[in-house]
């Protein structure tokens, strides 16, 4: 597993977990300890996040997006449990980027990301990848609980699973060194590697609100895709419910759901972090590195999934003797 795992020639951090613990830890860089930006895989904590609120009563599946936020265009066809698979119709308008051109709230950049939503309502209840369908569920978490999203997330797991290494990128530098962050690198043409402006990706990370805003470890995040999966932040028929929906069945709450484990991904600002999980969360890769190169995200993915297809036909092995 070591072997095909640094023949990926990663810069970071490595967990494995085989039967609900770490098997392999170790970091090609940096530390194993580290904290990194996830950037799209903070989407499955969202959508864990929007159940329980479901589980609380607080919010159906079945509600129009117009109960709660009634400007959007299409909000009275538009359903929560759209916005959760991405079959919504929504995304921005061609040349729109969220938010505001300089972070004020989280209030204004959601006012500013209704004003620029537009609706085909011929995608509705097809998929369509757009991050905008996951801040406007955070939206809906604020106003139902009439609270922060950060400070929602962080009742929900920072405190209870007492995380050291996890943080919101714009938190003061105190705080981020303390959770071990590392600044993101991208390699340029000439084969050098640069930093990420801090203050661009803080800027990026405010407008992807509940969908890239977060920094954790590799530990921290297993603990918290543990928590999601089989823990007691959820009950099993939610869980049946958030990630075996109606179509498309690869996508929900935040996964992309294959037949033997489950996939997310981040990147962006110098970052990539890689995520496949059991769908009973007991065997995880968690992958993550703060130096990108442009087109070695989707390779290095691909690879990971052969890697986690591989860990598991061990384990097949394993289990009936061979």
């Amino acid at each position: 597993m070591r072997h095909a795992i640094d023949r990926l020639k990663i810069k970071g951090s490595v967990l494995v977990v085989k039967h609900g613990k770490p098997w392999l830890k170790y970091a090609t860089a940096n530390k194993a300890d580290t904290s990194y930006l996830i950037n799209s895989v903070q989407k499955s904590m969202t959508a864990a996040m929007v159940m329980r609120e479901v589980q609380k009563g607080k919010i159906k599946l079945d509600d129009p997006l117009s109960k709660y936020l009634p400007d959007i265009p299409g909000s009275t066809d538009v359903k929560i449990s759209n916005l959760l698979n991405m079959t919504s119709g929504l995304n921005l308008d061609k040349g729109e980027k969220l938010g505001t051109e300089n972070f004020i709230s989280d209030e204004d950049n959601l006012k500013a990301d209704m004003s620029k939503t537009v609706y085909n309502p011929n995608m509705l209840n097809k998929w369509h990848y757009s991050s905008v369908n996951y801040v406007y569920l955070c939206g809906i978490l604020s106003k139902v609980e009439k609270k922060s999203y950060e400070e929602l997330f962080r009742q929900t797991y920072i405190e209870p699973l007492k995380l050291e290494h996890t943080e919101f990128l714009w938190a003061n530098r105190n705080k981020l060194e303390d959770s071990n962050w590392v600044p993101g690198y991208v390699k340029l043409s000439n084969g050098k590697y640069a930093s990420v402006s801090y203050e661009k990706a803080v800027a990026d990370a405010h407008d992807e609100l509940g969908a890239g805003s977060i920094v954790m470890s590799n530990q921290d995040l297993a603990d918290t895709i543990d928590y999601i999966l089989r823990g007691s932040l959820l009950t099993k028929e939610s869980r049946k419910i958030l990630f075996k929906g109606k179509a498309p069945k690869y996508y929900n709450g935040g996964f992309y759901n294959l037949k033997n484990y489950k996939v997310a991904n981040g990147a962006g600002e110098g970052y990539y972090t890689f995520l496949r999980t059991t769908h009973g969360g007991k065997e995880m890769i968690i992958i993550q590195s703060n130096h990108t190169a442009p087109k070695r995200f989707f390779k290095t993915r691909n690879k990971v999934n052969q890697i986690m297809s591989l860990m598991l036909n061990i384990e097949m092995a394993e289990r009936i003797g061979l």
